[in-house]
Formats: structure tokens, sequence, C-alpha cells
């Protein structure tokens, strides 16, 4: 009875450090980026986009506390490069608020906020749970806390924090074993932004291991994501005219964008970077402000040099955690040797969570693998031998 009170207890005092945890997240959020009443990094495409969205889709026109941006043609600027979700989710806030930065930023901060709790409970249950999984699942939340990138990102109305959170949830209920809950938000994932689109392959590849089933992995893997993404587009499909001109916009758009350069001239050096430049924190895009989308290159090393341990521990979940970030990171490689050569640091947070995740549970379970092996003292070693 008292070790199940104390167990009780242990598990409050969890939940309480993970609350003040988001609890100081919050508020620094709201300390660091609610003063800012200007446009920060690409914000000046896309609450501008998602404005434009009410306006032309929905017709509806919220108060516009806040001009638009001096980008050319922002006025009628529908971002067709990217999917919609981020800026449908954006809007919410615009028609409730009006168009102001903290309106357009609030639902940014609150999946900063959520990404800590998906990742206390994700890096809990891969650890086993218990008082050694949870300590591991606080200290993933308290990894991704501390990432300078997502702290960046999570910040300001930009669309790469919806991906990186959607696709971060749709992981954790994978992971559950809820398929259907996993298929729906990897849709969403891509619904926000097209990296999430590579992610496809290890989730195929983990429902075919649980399901069996060619069927139903078809089904869990392709249909419902990709029905969960036309859901999302469908406002936009009518709005460019159908299904069949909806894609031929969306090929002119968004392939061409992806895979060439002219996402910034060749010419400002220090605002590009590359993949494997991330891993040394090589030219941090500068959004303006003082803000800089910098990578901490300690954890993109110790993500490299720890991934063989979900493999020497055989663990099928730790291993699906880093391939799914890996994934990401190949899908970026691929885009640069493509021909994209105007990449940005930034791309980073689409992955951030498996990384900073990935990296906790793995050197947890490698410590619990070596305390479980430690060798019991060997009693008959401490009795004085006889001589002969």
């Amino acid at each position: 009875m008292e070790d199940r009170k104390r167990d009780k207890l242990v598990n409050r005092l969890f939940y309480v450090a993970l609350a003040i945890m988001v609890g100081v997240y919050t508020y620094l959020t709201v300390k660091t980026f609610a003063p800012v009443n200007a446009y920060i990094g690409d914000e000046v495409w896309y609450p501008t986009a998602a404005y434009n969205y009410l306006k032309f889709i929905f017709h509806v026109t919220p108060p516009m506390y806040f001009p638009y941006s001096n980008e050319s043609g922002i006025a009628t600027y529908m971002n067709y490069s990217h999917p919609p979700l981020a800026k449908f989710i954006m809007d919410i806030f615009i028609a409730i608020l009006g168009y102001y930065p903290i309106a357009w930023r609030l639902p940014s901060w609150i999946l900063g906020d959520l990404m800590l709790i998906v990742a206390f409970f994700l890096g809990s249950s891969l650890l086993g749970g218990g008082k050694i999984g949870k300590l591991g699942g606080l200290m993933a939340a308290f990894m991704i806390a501390m990432d300078p990138n997502l702290w960046l990102l999570h910040g300001i109305a930009m669309l790469d924090i919806y991906v990186s959170f959607f696709a971060f949830l749709s992981f954790y209920f994978l992971m559950k074993d809820k398929i259907l809950l996993a298929s729906i938000f990897l849709g969403l994932a891509a619904a926000s932004k097209e990296p999430a689109l590579v992610l496809i392959f290890p989730f195929l590849y983990y429902v075919g291991e649980v399901m069996k089933s060619p069927l139903r992995r078809t089904i869990y893997g392709i249909v419902i994501p990709a029905f969960a993404y036309l859901a999302v587009s469908s406002p936009i499909i009518a709005y460019t005219g159908g299904l069949i001109q909806w894609i031929k916009i969306k090929y002119y758009h968004m392939v061409a964008w992806d895979i060439t350069n002219g996402h910034i001239a060749l010419s400002a050096v220090s605002q590009i970077s590359t993949p494997w430049g991330w891993f040394l924190d090589v030219h941090p895009f500068y959004m303006g402000h003082g803000f800089y989308a910098n990578i901490n290159p300690l954890v993109m090393f110790l993500w490299l040099f720890s991934t063989p341990i979900a493999f020497i521990l055989r663990e099928k979940k730790m291993i699906m955690l880093t391939m799914f970030g890996w994934t990401e990171w190949l899908g970026f490689l691929a885009v640069y040797f493509l021909g994209n050569h105007t990449m940005f640091s930034f791309y980073y947070t689409d992955f951030a969570p498996f990384v900073d995740t990935y990296v906790v549970v793995s050197l947890f379970a490698l410590g619990k693998k070596m305390l479980a092996r430690k060798p019991s003292k060997d009693v008959r070693a401490e009795i004085p031998q006889i001589p002969k």
C-alpha cells in the first residue's frame, strides 16, 4: 500500500514538472515573440496568404489591424507552392481576433506547447513507462524545449512547426498502434507542408509489420492520408476550378518550386545551407529582428552516432523513431541533388522532434540495458578461502 502511494506521488511529481515546463515555455514564448509587432522571416508570405484565403475563398474580411507586407502582388497572393492546412488554422485565429501578429502566431505557440506534451508521453511509452520511462519522457520534452530551431519556428507563423507537430503526433499514435489516427495525422502533416510526404515510406513499412495485410497497408498507409490531404485541400480545389486544374497548379507551383533554385538569390550565401551543413550549424537563416534559425551541432552528432543503438538493441520502435528523422533528412538531400540549392536551416524543424526525442530515448535505453546486464555480486567471492 505504501509503495502504491509513493508511486502515485512520484507520477504526480512528473506531471507537475511537465506542467511547469510547459508553463515556463509558454511564458518565455509570449515574452519573446509577442512584442515583435512586425513580420518575422517568411511571415511576409503565409499570414497574408491566409488572409487572402478568407477574403477570396470564404468571402470573409476580418478587420486588418496590421498592413499587408510589401511583397509584390501580395494582396492576391495564395501561396499555391505549399499545402493549405497551416494557413487555414491561422485563419481561425485571424477570423476571431483580426489580422495582426499575435493572432497569426497563436496557433504556432499552442502547437509548440503540445509538442512538449507529446514528447513526454512518447518518450515514456518507448522506455516502458515507470519512473525511468517518465524521466526519459520529461528529458525528451526538455530537449525539444531547448532546441533553438524549434524555439524560433514555434514562435512565428511559418509552416514548419505545423508539419513537425502533425508528423510527430502521427508517429505517437503509430507507436500506440492507433493506426487510423496515425494515418489521419500523417495526411494532415502532408497538408501542412510537403516534406512530410516522404514519411509515407517508413509509415508503410511499420503498418505492414503490424497488420501483415497488403490491402490494409495500402488503406492506412496511402488511402486515408491521401483522403485527409484532399479533404483539407477541398476549398482550394473548388476555388481553382476543380481537381484537374488544381493538380496542374500544384505541379506548376509546388513541384517546380521544390526542386529548383529561386527561393533566394544564390549570391545570398550566408542565408543558404545544405542538409549536411545542418550538422555544423553552417549559415543559420536570419529571420530579422535578431532571430537566427540555429541548429545545435551537439544534438545532431549525438543523433548520428546514437542511431546504431536502436539496431544493436533491436528495438523496432526506436528504429522507427530515428528512421522517421533520417527519412526527412534524406528527402531534403534528394531535393538538393535534384536541383534545389537554395535550402535553409529552418527546414530542420520539420524533423527536429524525432531527432531530439530519439537522442534521449536511445541513451536512456542503452543505460537501462547496461544496468540490467550488470552482474550481481558473487557472494562466494567474499567468503575467505581456506588455504590448502
